[in-house]
């Protein structure tokens, strides 16, 4: 039986190798950018406060005025409209599409394909 240290082991050898891969240090730039980004925080902190506040109406189940509709599809056009941030998004996606694909990968054994009926062919 293999030692958990092994598989510790394996995992940080893992998590290294993620962290040398040129989707994940391009997405963490991309963060870091975002952070560093006073104009991209101001967007993403005030399209923050109306979600919050358009789910408060909805849970007071008051209704939503046609000018916070309007309010929240004008900061989703300049969150679009921010390089900074449609570069993160691009990076997120590549990288969400490696980790699951690493993912995968380890799951992989844990879930062999079911056997034919009557055993291999």
């Amino acid at each position: 039986m293999q030692a958990a240290t092994e598989l510790l082991e394996k995992a940080r050898e893992l998590g290294e190798a993620l962290a040398r891969h040129e989707r994940v240090r391009a997405y963490l730039a991309a963060q870091q950018a975002v952070r560093q980004d006073e104009q991209a925080q101001t967007l993403l902190r005030d399209y923050a406060r109306h979600v919050d506040h358009l789910r408060e109406l909805e849970a007071s189940r008051r209704p939503i005025e046609v000018a916070d509709k309007h309010k929240a599809a004008d900061l989703e056009a300049q969150i679009a409209g921010n390089a900074r941030l449609k570069e993160l998004m691009r990076m997120q996606a590549d990288y969400v599409e490696l980790i699951n694909q690493v993912n995968q990968a380890i799951a992989a054994p844990l879930n062999p394909p079911p056997q034919p009926p009557g055993g291999p062919a």
